[in-house]
């Protein structure tokens, strides 16, 4: 994965995370302007946060790999989504 790719990070919880690949460790992977990934009816929604009563809009998050299931690029129409729920742009 390159620097800012969109990517999915899938927790062992079966939790999923969406957000800008920045960087992996041997331990770890971190994630900018990362987001939940929440199923509502037949769509999914991006809530801005990494736990449900975290602080929202946090700059990165990063993911203990003893922790994460998968760490994958995320598809293009949901790429397309979260990019437009966090800046707007319609792609």
């Amino acid at each position: 994965m390159k620097l800012n790719d969109i990517v999915t990070v899938v927790a062992v919880t079966g939790a999923e995370y969406i957000g800008k690949f920045r960087k992996e460790t041997d331990a770890t992977f971190v994630i900018g302007d990362p987001h939940i990934v929440s199923p509502i009816d037949d769509n999914i929604q991006f809530m801005p946060t990494v736990a449900m009563t975290g602080a929202p809009n946090i700059g990165e998050a990063t993911f203990q790999k003893t922790g994460v299931l998968l760490v994958v690029r995320t598809a293009e129409e949901v790429a397309k989504g979260y990019t437009k729920s966090i800046s707007g742009i319609i792609l």
